[in-house]
């Protein structure tokens, strides 16, 4: 098996990224680690998890004074005999201890390949391992909480007990099947477990398609007649000038896009082209992305002229946006007070001078209150993990469906059972390769 080859070699990278900086880390693991590290430091009797100052040489040039730890299988990062190496963090110095150690018998680790160690070795699950890249990638306090509890094995452990109690019911029913005449099954009792099963799993998946994004980023649009005032909003939320700000109507042509933190939740922030009848070619193609844009969104902030009031251009607008979850957001309340719509459910700025600005993100984060308690409450951070749980309740319907129509246990049996096998391969019990190079490649080298 290509992954039990893997293991035998012994791999290193750099853990750190590229640049200059104080320290650098380099990572050795596999069964020649401690031999290597041994014959560059000139370290003979050692103990494990204990620090040691050596100088690093190579045919008698010093190439660097670091710190050293040795690791002894099975307690380490990966399972296996592991080395960390702190030396100055100078990317020659660095490049020059790992060219050494590639010398000396390791190979270039592969991205993730000490992360799939790890999970091959069962340090981790599957989920945990994912959870490891999210906590790198983590853009925001919610979507970092989230990844550090599935590492400690929330959604992991939720998953096991969800698993367990389909294996029962899977146990009851082939016991019957082999044994009709000593054991009789409570065909009751089953088909109230698959019910419950089958509830929580429909939940779960509800859930996690509402809280995916927040790994990701909720997406937010920002669409207006032109010259509403939207790119001077776009440009006070990201704190910079993304935008182009001016007061030639129809002047931003095409999506530009950023990314905010509010509170701790992380949004994908669309500015687009204002949205009119027009016969400019050019226009009309901004349009629709505009329009595009306002399909795939979880949040729209329609901005509306005080100075102007709400006008044909803005019913044309709501009449697009009217069935998404808006915000209405008057703007340029410095100019006018023109409120001829939505009353007390709008939200009232001056964008040019920040002012109401703290107000319009308190009405964003109650506006997208469901996605983040759902993000929450699901722990479903992956579109593989959604995917898998979408096929688990598939199955467990048909069972219950099989269970209806009056068929056979051994025929319900099927359904369960596949179920199962899906469960596996989310917590990663059951795998294959291209899974997991695919799950993997996605990791930093180093990792």
């Amino acid at each position: 098996m290509k992954g039990e080859m893997e293991l035998k070699d012994t791999i290193a990278a750099i853990s750190t990224p590229k640049g200059t900086g104080a320290i650098s880390i380099i990572r050795i693991d596999g069964e020649k680690s401690h031999k290597i590290a041994k014959k560059i430091t000139g370290l003979q009797d050692i103990e494990f998890k204990k620090v040691y100052h050596r100088f690093i040489k190579y045919k008698d040039e010093i190439l660097d004074d670091v710190n050293i730890v040795f690791y002894k299988k099975p307690n380490s990062y990966t399972g296996n005999d592991l080395v960390e190496i702190y030396c100055h963090g100078g990317i020659l110095v660095t490049r020059k201890i790992l060219d050494v150690i590639l010398n000396e018998g390791a190979r270039l680790a592969e991205r993730g390949e000490f992360t799939k160690r790890a999970f091959l070795n069962r340090k981790l699950s599957l989920i945990q391992a994912e959870a490891i890249y999210q906590i790198i990638e983590a853009k925001s306090e919610l979507s970092l909480k989230i990844s550090l509890e599935n590492l400690k094995g929330k959604l992991g452990k939720e998953i096991e007990e969800f698993r367990n109690k389909l294996l029962r019911i899977l146990a009851e029913i082939e016991v019957s099947i082999d044994y009709p005449d000593d054991i009789e099954s409570d065909v009751d009792l089953i088909l109230k477990e698959l019910k419950e099963i089958d509830k929580y799993i429909s939940e779960k998946v509800q859930k996690s398609k509402r809280g995916l994004h927040l790994n990701s980023g909720i997406i937010m649009t920002i669409v207006g007649k032109p010259n509403s005032g939207k790119s001077t909003l776009l440009n006070r939320l990201l704190y910079e000038d993304r935008a182009i700000v001016t007061d030639i109507p129809g002047t931003t042509r095409d999506v530009i896009k950023g990314e905010i933190d509010i509170k701790g939740v992380h949004f994908v922030i669309a500015d687009t082209a204002g949205i009119r009848k027009t016969e400019d070619v050019v226009e009309k193609i901004g349009i629709e992305r505009s329009l595009q844009e306002i399909r795939k969104s979880d949040l729209i902030l329609f901005v509306l002229d005080a100075s102007t009031g709400f006008t044909e251009e803005d019913l044309f607008i709501y009449e697009k946006i009217k069935n998404y979850n808006f915000i209405p957001v008057w703007n340029k309340c410095d100019l006018g007070n023109k409120f001829n719509k939505f009353g007390e459910e709008s939200v009232k700025i001056a964008a040019i001078s920040g002012e109401g600005l703290r107000d319009l993100e308190n009405v964003i984060l109650v506006k997208v209150k469901d996605i983040i308690e759902s993000g929450e409450s699901s722990h479903v951070t992956t579109q593989r993990q959604l995917e898998i749980l979408e096929r688990v309740s598939q199955f467990t319907k048909n069972a219950l469906k099989n269970f209806e129509i009056g068929y056979e246990l051994d025929i319900i049996s099927i359904d369960v059972r596949k179920a199962l096998e899906e469960l596996d391969m989310l917590l990663g019990k059951k795998f294959n390769e291209d899974l997991l190079d695919t799950i993997f490649s996605n990791f930093c080298v180093g990792k």
